[in-house]
């Protein structure tokens, strides 16, 4: 029973040292990361919340770019 609570513990303070996922306003503003990170993804290298981050952050720097093409045709 001590063996099991204590490898519990380990697990535990594993998960909590754990960082966390960078937000896709971050990918947004970092988008040469952002590619990078959904290149992984692709891969599988890298997996979880940040590939979700990175995807959507990815894509709004994508489209402020086509938004700041369109503008400056006027």
């Amino acid at each position: 029973m001590t063996r099991t609570l204590s490898a519990l513990g380990a697990v535990a303070l594993l998960a909590a040292c754990s960082p966390q996922p960078r937000s896709a306003d971050y990918f947004t503003a970092h988008p040469d990361e952002a590619e990078k990170v959904v290149a992984d993804c692709a891969t599988g290298a890298h997996r979880g919340d940040e590939c979700v981050n990175a995807k959507a952050g990815s894509a709004a720097a994508k489209r402020d770019a086509r938004i700041d093409a369109y503008k400056k045709g006027f």
